[in-house]
């Protein structure tokens, strides 16, 4: 099976190195004041793949129309008003102009719309580069306040300069999380030079979009990490034997022929923080009762413990340890009376509430991780746990920066795992963590092609996050999408070059079920994912099925 190459609906766009040209002194518009921008064609430039069923007119307009450019202005806020220029999926756009000559910038805008009824959203963010040879671009503005609170609206967002640039080529980078339209863009500013500042070349693209995967360095060391669901019934809590297919590859014997996952994410099931897909407002005694759980005597973080040890006696290892990631609950505003907390009843629609709140969750869990004096597991991050942005949460930027400050305050990291197009993901960076894994989300339908593997390789390389590997159930289909997760990922890089995280629901999970299983099919998923972590698993080993559909 082949990887479907990166699709071309854009004109292709080559970055060159131009020589210095300058306006003429004699021109009559010399030293007029007007958007440099009027009238000039541009190119737009696509990071990561628009899907197929997007690469037309009525979801992206094509460069060769110059609507960006024409002076044309909406007159209502709708996505039916002809003057919008559309940008719908991939991971972000960036539109590079040619002034034609090197001028004086001193203010940009940009005329956006927002409709919720047809899911056209603000960008997260707009930046604005700027570059006198069309190849080494200075970012001179950020814009990250646009925000409209009505249904819909045409959104005008404005920033001045100061001192003014000069420049010849103007980039304007924005995310494209589902469907992004715009009207005019405008760089004002003259021809005559004599105010304006040179540019000074930056590297944001190299930390934007760095174009490799996240590794475990970036995961605190951890490679393969499970994540490790467990329930809210004290009854149902997790033993040594649900961890050992885990901590180590076992025979048919149940003895540990090598090591297996090196890391291990604790969370909550769903049904714990979420009431369908609303999220609950939890007080402090089910925050308490969660942690309790996770150190229940003998159980859940007891019971890796022991199987780490077991693990460590089989392969005859003199130290052995794996690593650990705790779970960071949401403060759900609707809670008004979530509890006391350093003698103060906490309210969360009270920004200072919903922090503390968090900061005694995180110094609680670490707290009692140290007390347990585990001798295998390092305590390595924190898991922020909802899987998308909210953000019409005004406070929730600020409860995230003092959750990453916090956390890398104790030398730990913060990890996130957006779903495929989730809200945010590509913004995951600036919003603070430490790194992201991108969730395909390819396991839970028969129907999605395996092009959706590549797509969300492709995506997670460009912006530096690793992949989750997800296991839907146990059907035989289920298990040919398992295949196709590692086939994609030794053909894409991924098997060896990024960190993964594994979602199989909730423990004790679909590879133990695998394990365990007397179905050759099934039990295949067990040693196939043997395979993989160790980098073994065939480029060419997709599911025969899935290959003869596609």
């Amino acid at each position: 099976m082949e990887l479907q190459s990166k699709n071309s609906y854009y004109t292709p766009y080559e970055y060159k190195k131009v020589p210095e040209k300058w306006f003429a002194r004699n021109e009559p518009d010399y030293r007029q004041v007007k958007n440099l921008l009027s009238g000039k064609k541009y190119a737009i430039v696509s990071y990561g793949s628009i899907e197929d069923t997007f690469c037309c007119a009525q979801y992206n307009t094509h460069d060769t129309e110059s609507k960006l450019t024409d002076g044309v202005l909406a007159e209502r806020a709708t996505f039916e008003d002809p003057a919008w220029a559309r940008f719908s999926r991939g991971v972000a756009r960036s539109i590079v102009f040619d002034i034609g000559g090197i001028a004086s910038i001193g203010e940009f805008s940009v005329r956006l719309l927002k409709e919720n009824a047809t899911a056209v959203r603000l960008p997260h963010n707009i930046a604005f580069s700027v570059s006198e040879n069309g190849v080494d671009f200075e970012t001179v503005v950020m814009m990250d306040n646009l925000r409209s609170d009505r249904e819909s609206e045409v959104v005008i967002s404005r920033a001045k300069l100061e001192p003014r640039v000069r420049a010849r080529f103007v980039r304007v980078t924005f995310c494209c999380p589902v469907h992004v339209y715009i009207d005019q863009i405008e760089a004002i500013g003259k021809k005559d030079v004599m105010d304006a500042r040179a540019v000074v070349p930056d590297k944001l693209e190299e930390t934007t979009y760095p174009d490799r995967y996240c590794g475990a360095e970036q995961l605190g060391g951890a490679k393969d990490v499970v994540l490790a669901y467990f329930s809210e019934v004290k009854e149902e809590a997790l033993g040594a034997e649900h961890f050992l297919p885990y901590v180590g590859y076992l025979n048919k014997e149940g003895k540990a022929t090598d090591t297996f996952f090196d890391g291990y994410l604790f969370l909550p099931f769903v049904r714990f923080l979420y009431d369908r897909y609303k999220k609950r407002p939890l007080d402090k005694t089910m925050w308490q009762h969660y942690m309790d759980l996770q150190f229940l005597e003998g159980k859940n973080l007891d019971a890796l413990e022991e199987a780490c040890a077991q693990v460590q006696k089989d392969l005859g290892l003199e130290e052995f340890k794996v690593k650990v990631f705790f779970s960071i609950l949401y403060p759900v505003v609707e809670q008004r009376a979530f509890g006391e907390i350093d003698g103060k009843m906490r309210d969360f629609t009270v920004l200072e509430d919903r922090i503390a709140a968090l900061k005694w969750l995180i110094d609680e869990q670490e707290t009692r991780f140290k007390e347990k004096n585990y001798k295998h597991l390092d305590l390595v991050g924190y898991y922020w746990f909802t899987e998308e942005i909210d953000y019409n949460d005004t406070q929730l930027l600020e409860m995230i920066r003092f959750t990453t400050d916090h956390v890398r305050s104790k030398g730990l990291i913060t990890t996130w795992i957006p779903y495929y197009l989730a809200s945010g993901y590509n913004d995951w960076r600036r919003l603070g963590f430490d790194m992201a894994c991108y969730q395909p989300n390819y396991a839970f339908r028969e129907d999605i092609p395996v092009q959706r593997l590549f797509d969300a390789a492709e995506t997670a390389k460009l912006l530096g996050m690793c992949i989750e590997l997800e296991v839907g159930g146990t059907k035989r289909w289920n298990v040919g999408h398992t295949r196709n997760y590692y086939a994609a990922g030794a053909v894409t890089g991924y098997m060896k070059d990024a960190a993964h995280m594994y979602y199989q629901g909730g423990m004790p999970g679909e590879y133990y079920k695998a394990y365990h299983s007397d179905d050759p099919e099934l039990h295949s998923m067990y040693h196939d994912t043997y395979r993989f972590i160790k980098g073994t698993y065939p480029a060419d080993g997709f599911d025969e099925t899935e290959e003869q559909n596609a």
